[in-house]
C-alpha cells in the first residue's frame, strides 16, 4: 500500500459538501488480503475494532474509517462525517472526512497514512493530537471558505465543459444593465464592476473569494472549473443559482477522473450546494446534465433548444420552470404561465440562431438571471444588447471580415468546442470558398483527444494548420503534441499539416494564402488579445 497524497479541501467537494481531508492510497489485491487487513487492524489497535475486518477493498475502507473515528474520539472531538470510495483510476481509493481544525485533521491523516502503509502507531501520537487543540484556532487553522452565516450577497455559479465564460459574461451583462453591482471571476480574471483586479485563470476558490469579499459587490457571478473543485473545493457553503451548461470529455486522466461521467460528478458539486429555495439551471439537451434532475435540493430550471425535449415537456407538465427556444422564439414557463421573452433573431450572440451552442449559452444565462429574480423585460433587454464582440466577449466566437475572407476566432479547446466552431464556420463559406482550420490546445489532454482534434479538423476542412502550444504545455513537450495532431490529421485526410510556432504566426500563414470566400476558423487560447489586435487592424468585426 502506498500513500498518493493528503489534501486539505477548504470547501464543498466531490467527496463531501463541506471542508474535507482527502487521503488517497494506491493499493493492489495483495494489500487487501485477510492477513494484511488483520495486520493493519492489529497495528492500529486500539483504534480499530477487535472484530476481524471484512475482505477486499471494503475491509480496508472499514478499518480506515474506524481509525479516523477513533482518533477524533481520543482527541476529544465528535466523530466527523467519513466516506471512503474507490477512484476511477484503477488501484486508487480515498478516505475523506470533514474537518474544522486544519492541524488536527492533517495530524489524523498522517497517522492514518502511516498505519495503512505499514508503520506502527507511535507512542504518544494521540496525545500530540490533543495538544493541537490546546490553543484557540487562528485563521490558518480554519477552513478558508465562506459560510452562509458570513455571506451577504447572492451567488450565481456557472460550471460545465464549454460555454462557462460566455455564460458568465452574459449573466454579468444582464445584471449590470439591470442596475446591479457585480463582481465576477472567470478564466480571464477577476472583475469588480468592469474593472479587472486580477488577471489570469481564476475559476477556482481564490478568484471566488476575491469577489465575495469585495464590499462594492451586491451580486457575485462565479465561473467554476473542475480543477478548483478537485484541488481545493468550492469557496462557499452554498449558492443561490447553479448553472450546468454541458459536459463532454476534457481534462480526463487527471486527479482520479477518467470518464465523462466522473467529470460530470465533479462539476455537479456546484449544483449540489445550490440552496433549496434557489434554482439549478440544467441543460436538458445534455443527457448527463439533465440526469441530475430529481437528485438536487434546489428547484430545477430546465433549458432546451428543442420545444419537444421529453424532459422539458414532462417537467413543464409537472409545474416546473423551463426556458426554451421554440420556432425562433424564446419562451419562459414559470408558475404555470408561459411568457414570450424575445425572438432568437433579437439575440446577437446567436447569429440569428445559426450558432446552436450560443443559443444554449444564451438560455443558460437568461435562466440564471430569471432564477435570481430579474424580470422578463430586464433579461430580454440584456440578451438583445450582448454581442460576441471583442469588447463584450473577447475570444468567444469573434467574427471578422478581412477583405472578403471570414475569420472566426474562438476559445475552442477540446473536441466539442472544435465541432461547434467548424459547424458554425461552414455557414460562412461562400461558393468556391475553402474552410481553413487552425488547431491547437493545452497539453493536459489525452493522446486520443489530441489525435481526435486533428482528425476532426482534417475531415471537416480543406486545409489544416497546427499552431504550436507554448504557454499551456502543462508538462507535455510541444513536439509531442505536434506529432499527435499530425497523426490525427493523417488519419482524417492522409495529409501532413504545416506547423506554425504561435497562434499569430498561424493566422498570418492562413491569411497569406486565403482568397475571398474562404473561412478561417481558429482555436485561440494563448494569444487572444494579440490576435484580436491584429484582426482589428486588418478588417472589420462582424460579431
Amino acid at each position: 500500500m502506498e500513500l498518493v497524497e493528503i489534501r486539505d479541501l477548504d470547501g464543498p467537494n466531490i467527496f463531501l459538501l463541506k471542508p474535507a481531508i482527502k487521503v488517497e492510497f494506491a493499493w493492489s489485491d495483495v494489500d487487501v488480503t485477510p492477513d494484511r487487513l488483520v495486520d493493519l487492524a492489529r497495528r492500529g489497535a486500539p483504534l480499530a475494532s477487535n472484530a476481524a475486518p471484512g475482505a477486499g477493498l471494503e475491509g480496508l475502507s472499514q478499518v480506515a474509517r474506524e481509525i479516523v473515528a477513533a482518533l477524533h474520539r481520543l482527541a476529544g472531538l465528535e466523530v466527523p462525517e467519513i466516506v471512503s470510495k474507490p477512484l476511477e483510476t484503477p488501484g486508487r481509493m480515498v478516505v475523506a472526512y470533514a474537518w474544522e481544525r486544519r492541524a488536527l485533521a492533517l495530524g489524523v491523516a498522517k497517522i492514518l497514512a502511516g498505519l495503512v502503509t505499514g508503520e506502527d502507531l507511535e507512542p504518544g501520537a494521540t496525545d500530540h493530537l490533543k495538544s493541537l487543540l490546546s490553543n484557540p484556532p487562528d485563521e490558518q487553522d480554519r477552513p478558508g471558505f465562506l459560510r452562509d452565516s458570513e455571506r451577504t450577497v447572492p451567488i450565481i455559479a456557472t460550471t460545465g465543459t464549454n460555454g462557462k465564460t460566455t455564460t458568465t459574461r452574459l449573466i454579468v451583462h444582464i445584471l449590470r444593465r439591470a442596475g446591479r453591482r457585480v463582481g465576477w471571476s472567470s478564466s480571464t480574471g477577476v472583475f469588480i464592476e468592469g474593472n479587472q483586479v486580477l488577471e489570469g485563470d481564476y475559476t477556482g476558490p481564490t478568484g471566488a473569494l476575491r469577489v465575495l469579499q469585495d464590499p462594492e459587490v451586491d451580486v457575485a457571478v462565479l465561473e467554476t472549473a473542475r480543477g478548483g473543485i478537485l484541488l481545493r473545493g468550492l469557496a462557499y457553503e452554498s449558492n443561490d443559482v447553479g448553472v450546468f451548461t454541458n459536459i463532454s470529455p476534457d481534462h480526463l486522466n487527471l486527479h482520479g477522473i477518467r470518464t465523462v461521467e466522473g467529470l460530470a460528478d465533479v462539476k455537479a458539486t456546484v449544483l449540489r450546494v445550490t440552496r433549496a429555495d434557489g434554482y439549478a439551471v440544467l441543460n436538458a439537451d445534455d443527457p448527463l446534465v439533465v440526469a441530475l434532475n430529481g437528485s438536487l435540493r434546489a428547484r430545477p430550471f430546465l433549458i432546451s433548444r428543442q420545444h419537444d425535449n421529453p424532459h422539458v415537456v414532462a417537467h413543464r407538465q409537472q409545474g416546473g420552470t423551463t426556458l426554451i427556444a421554440d420556432n425562433g422564439v424564446v419562451l419562459l414557463t414559470m408558475n404555470g404561465i408561459e411568457t414570450r421573452v424575445l425572438d432568437l433573431a433579437e439575440i446577437p450572440m446567436t447569429f440569428g440562431g445559426r450558432a446552436g451552442h450560443m443559443i444554449e449559452n444564451a438560455l443558460c444565462g437568461a435562466a440564471a438571471c430569471l432564477g435570481l429574480g430579474l424580470s422578463v423585460e430586464q433579461v430580454a433587454e440584456g440578451l438583445a444588447s450582448f454581442r460576441n464582440s471583442p469588447e463584450q466577449n473577447i475570444g468567444r466566437l469573434n467574427v471578422y471580415d478581412i477583405k472578403g475572407v471570414t475569420v472566426i476566432v474562438d476559445y475552442a479547446h477540446n473536441e466539442a468546442g472544435l465541432k461547434n466552431l467548424l459547424e458554425f464556420g461552414r455557414g460562412y463559406r461562400q461558393a468556391g470558398g475553402r474552410l481553413v482550420s487552425i488547431i491547437g490546445t493545452a497539453g493536459d489532454r489525452t493522446d486520443d483527444a489530441l489525435r481526435a482534434i486533428g482528425t476532426m479538423a482534417a475531415k471537416a476542412s480543406d486545409r489544416v494548420i497546427v499552431k504550436r502550444t507554448s504557454k499551456y504545455l502543462r508538462g507535455r513537450p510541444a513536439e509531442e503534441m505536434d506529432r499527435l495532431f499530425q497523426e490525427g490529421i493523417q488519419g482524417g485526410n492522409g495529409e501532413t499539416a504545416p506547423v506554425e510556432p504561435s497562434e499569430r504566426d498561424a493566422l498570418r500563414a492562413a491569411l497569406a494564402e486565403a482568397r475571398p470566400g474562404d473561412v478561417i476558423t481558429m482555436m485561440c487560447i494563448e494569444q487572444v488579445t494579440e490576435v484580436q489586435r491584429d484582426l482589428s487592424a486588418l478588417g472589420a468585426p462582424l460579431s
